[in-house]
């Protein structure tokens, strides 16, 4: 494995499948979640816990600050995350994966993505990849996997790295 690069972050099957069906539900919105893992297994990802896209909530609220809609990109609610991180830490689990939708686009890590997952320069949820759907015509397109690359400075799609047990 080249330098830098993460080993491959286990997904169950049936993981992936409630991605899908999230993806679908939510669609022509995008969708958001984490998966967790047990502190304790590094780079098994176990618990799926779907979130809800706040974005037209606050978008309405403010525009100007939010003059994005559900429809391409994704917000989770600053009090959604904080009862998250309580849940997580009581169970012992680490954020190991943020997925969301995109809608009628590629899965690709976007300058928008770029700019919610860094803080910075540096990733807000270090060791967190992240999971790209493509949704097209209600239909699942594609499903990428991107970690950030501290020697490139980037987050990057890594050939191989959607490990499914």
């Amino acid at each position: 494995m080249p330098t830098g690069m993460n080993p491959p972050i286990q997904i169950p099957a049936n993981a992936l499948r409630q991605v899908e069906t999230h993806a679908l539900r939510e669609y022509p919105n995008e969708c958001c979640g984490l998966m967790l893992g047990p502190a304790s297994r590094p780079h098994i990802a176990q618990r799926l816990r779907e979130c809800v896209n706040a974005q037209d909530v606050y978008h309405r609220r403010d525009p100007v600050a939010f003059p994005r809609t559900g429809r391409n990109t994704y917000f989770i609610d600053p009090a959604e995350l904080l009862a998250i991180e309580r849940d997580r830490a009581a169970r012992e689990e680490v954020i190991r994966v943020i997925y969301h939708s995109h809608c009628d686009a590629d899965a690709y890590f976007s300058r928008e993505d770029v700019r919610r997952a860094l803080f910075e320069g540096e990733p807000v949820y270090p060791g967190a990849a992240y999971l790209i759907v493509s949704i097209r015509a209600e239909e699942m397109a594609g499903i990428k996997i991107f970690h950030w690359r501290r020697e490139l400075r980037r987050f990057v799609s890594e050939c191989g790295e959607l490990a499914r047990d």
